[in-house]
């Protein structure tokens, strides 16, 4: 949201770049963050976007996705096959009903 005329409080700054805060600037409204322009606050943003996800690269992306995936069939697989085991082997234990 872009603040027009509205001095903010006497010593805010920017939360990018640490300038004081002028008559316009930009304030995040979730976050309620200010920022000294719109640059500012987009220069910010990217670098934060940077900081959650550091995969510049597509490829780099598929591949981490890929592999998260991937582990995760690989655990839900192990817990089936583990199930389907165990009532396996439970649907066929020896019996001593007729062993008297």
């Amino acid at each position: 949201m872009l603040v027009n005329q509205d001095q903010p409080r006497h010593g805010v700054t920017c939360s990018a770049c640490a300038r004081p805060l002028g008559s316009s600037y930009v304030r995040h409204v979730s976050t309620q963050r200010q920022y000294c322009e719109y640059d500012c606050y987009r220069r910010y943003q990217q670098t934060s976007m940077e900081a959650l996800w550091p995969y510049r690269s597509s490829l780099e992306m598929v591949t981490v996705l890929a592999a998260i995936s991937s582990w995760s069939w690989m655990m839900q697989f192990g817990a089936l096959s583990g199930a389907l085991t165990e009532a396996f082997l439970r649907a066929h234990e020896p019996s001593d009903h007729g062993r008297r």
